[in-house]
């Protein structure tokens, strides 16, 4: 797979004593075809999936596994009764709020959005753009770049 958008994670396999673990494609579309009626997912997360989408060194929490982070996601609005009304795919989780990219996007570098079902019960917004500590309209690339600077330089996230 010729890398474009995940340069850092191929430039960084290994970050502070953790190696990157990716998917080999036949597994990738595996993902796609139970995931995405097997549409491909968006270029930039194809890459990471591809690089490091097993394990990774700059903070995705996938608990068990990125598969059955899916399953954790749709218990946890299956649990709240919450429904969101587009496809997604969720690569980090904590504290329950979900961070994903929206499948119907056509962007190759998708943006990142937070499903927080607990939150919505309260009336807050099911799926937001992410507000805080990173900025606001993160492409995956963007994120993930910001994730692997913070583990090379000490920053809490």
């Amino acid at each position: 797979m010729i890398i474009q958008y995940m340069t850092q994670v191929k430039e960084n396999p290994k970050l502070k004593g953790f190696v990157n673990r990716g998917f080999s494609l036949d597994k990738i579309k595996q993902l796609e075809k139970e995931f995405n009626q097997g549409i491909e997912f968006p270029k930039a997360f194809r890459e990471f999936l591809f690089l490091a989408g097993d394990f990774n060194n700059f903070g995705f929490d996938d608990i068990d596994g990125i598969k059955e982070l899916q399953e954790y996601a749709q218990e946890d609005l299956k649990k709240t009764k919450q429904k969101v009304d587009k496809p997604f795919f969720a690569f980090h989780v904590y504290d329950g709020l979900y961070s994903v990219i929206l499948l119907d996007e056509i962007n190759e570098d998708p943006k990142v959005y937070m499903i927080d079902p607990f939150e919505a019960l309260e009336g807050s917004t099911l799926v937001s753009i992410p507000k805080g500590g990173f900025k606001e309209n993160y492409t995956f690339t963007e994120l993930v770049n910001e994730s692997i600077r913070r583990v090379k330089n000490n920053i809490p996230f």
